[in-house]
């Protein structure tokens, strides 16, 4: 009789947002169009579910990241990027930890898993960007998802895998 062991893998997205970027920067490089803006960006977790060591598949999920912005003079123009940290691995692929064990992931910023969200400058990454002008002072909402997948064929020991991913809007 064989024995399945099942391992949680689970990729935890922790939200940090400094002072600095909630209040404004300059994510396209000028000076911002928006000087009476204020934004704030919440994130769910993705979670791969439990990867069987047996079978050992690609597993696929995904997660949102909501930014919320306001502006105190209708006719804004706001314009942010949003950038996803690489973890505790600094690297690619992105990893996840249970004590000293690790499985490897990515987040993608597309359904096809083509294109890395990352910080637009390390690993040729993409970030997302969005623009759009305020019709009213507040809010604006806008839901983004988090492609992730955790490619197959990896030797895994039970435990629960996180990671922690830092989003950042700039403005």
């Amino acid at each position: 009789m064989m024995i399945k062991r099942l391992v949680p893998a689970v990729l935890l997205i922790s939200l940090t947002v400094s002072p600095a970027i909630a209040q404004g920067g300059h994510g396209h490089g000028g000076p911002p169009s928006c000087t009476g803006c204020y934004c704030s960006v919440s994130a769910t977790n993705v979670n791969f579910g439990t990867y069987d060591t047996l079978l050992k598949p690609t597993l696929y999920s995904t997660g949102s990241i909501s930014v919320t912005c306001g502006t105190d003079t209708i006719g804004d123009v706001m314009s942010y990027d949003i950038e996803l940290s690489w973890g505790k691995s600094g690297s690619l692929p992105r990893e996840m930890e249970s004590g000293t064990n690790v499985l490897t992931y990515n987040l993608y910023t597309d359904a096809s898993h083509a294109s890395v969200w990352g910080d637009g400058k390390k690993f040729g990454s993409s970030v997302v960007s969005d623009s759009y002008t305020f019709t009213s002072l507040c809010c604006e909402v806008r839901n983004y998802t988090d492609y992730g997948r955790l490619d197959g064929g990896q030797n895994a020991v039970p435990g629960v895998y996180v990671d922690d991913i830092v989003v950042t809007v700039s403005w």
